[in-house]
């Protein structure tokens, strides 16, 4: 689509991306919710500079928030326990019924209808691969690079598209909170408002040691500190996880922090938006997916 074009000063150049083909666990076989996909306006505004949408703009998106309980959901289970990735599957299966805002520390951040029928996503690492994908109309955009170009692509995104069931356990956060709580056992040490929506706030503190570096022989003390907050109706709000990694033994492996976050702030009120990368005002710096083999397979 030689027309295509996108202003260098909207985009950060990233690389490596290759998603379209994931083969991780697939969503939840539960039953969403069906929501309407909202319709396109395609007309642009004039401006002084000539700008072109290379997808369309999301009418307003439908309003339904979660019902309040007489009880909250119950986290344990039958042995008592409050396993991470229990606490992980029953959120992606309960946020994706509704519209929902999400952000996973710096990995990606998400705008989506129910049952993911339209979304938009910005980041590198939540695995949709690519670093702007934007669903609308019944057809999914992605803007990604390859070897230093911009490149474009545009594919069926329709009701019975395989995209949509691969998409749901990543857009809900599902599968990235797995990774990072999933090994867990929490506790509810409180119950507290959080954005004004009451939470019950769990935690786990972990010491173990593990084997660090591929094949040097050197174990280390891991010190994990994991908070999570969870809705009455399963839905995690917030996350911070830390972990803390100290050599056994004297060694240069050096001692290594991180810090990772996740936040829900809205459920059943979010709206869609276009990236702005897809919007253009020359024909230079971007191409058709179709028009090179290495573009990602659909």
């Amino acid at each position: 689509m030689d027309r295509l074009a996108i202003a260098v000063a909207l985009l950060v150049l990233v690389s490596g991306c290759n998603a379209f083909g994931d083969t991780s666990t697939p969503a939840p076989a539960e039953t969403v919710t069906a929501a309407p996909v909202p319709t396109v306006e395609t007309t642009v505004s004039p401006r002084k500079t000539p700008i072109e949408c290379v997808s369309p703009k999301p009418a307003a998106a439908p309003t339904l928030t979660p019902t309040s309980r007489a009880e909250p959901v119950t986290l344990a289970d039958a042995n008592g326990e409050i396993n991470g990735t229990t606490l992980a599957t029953r959120h992606g299966r309960t946020l994706s019924n509704y519209s929902f805002h999400l952000q996973a520390g710096s990995s990606g951040e998400v705008w989506s209808l129910p049952g993911a029928a339209a979304f938009t996503y910005e980041g590198l690492k939540l695995g949709v691969g690519a670093p702007w994908a934007y669903a609308v109309g019944g057809q999914l955009y992605t803007l990604r690079t390859d070897e230093g170009q911009f490149v474009f692509d545009e594919r069926d995104y329709g009701p019975d598209s395989p995209a949509r069931e691969r998409f749901l356990p990543i857009l809900t956060g599902e599968r990235w909170l797995t990774s990072q709580i999933g090994p867990y056992d929490y506790n509810v040490v409180e119950t507290r408002e959080y954005n004004g929506t009451e939470v019950r706030v769990l935690e786990d503190t972990t010491e173990g040691l593990v084997g660090v570096g591929a094949n040097t022989g050197i174990s280390a003390v891991v010190f994990v500190n994991s908070t999570v907050y969870v809705d009455e109706h399963g839905i995690i709000r917030y996350v911070r996880h830390a972990e803390r990694v100290e050599p056994a033994r004297e060694t240069d492996f050096p001692n290594r922090t991180t810090v990772v976050t996740f936040t829900v702030d809205q459920v059943g009120t979010a709206d869609l938006h276009r990236p702005a990368g897809f919007c253009v005002t020359n024909s230079d710096t971007i191409r058709n997916a179709t028009a090179s083999p290495s573009a990602a397979p659909a």
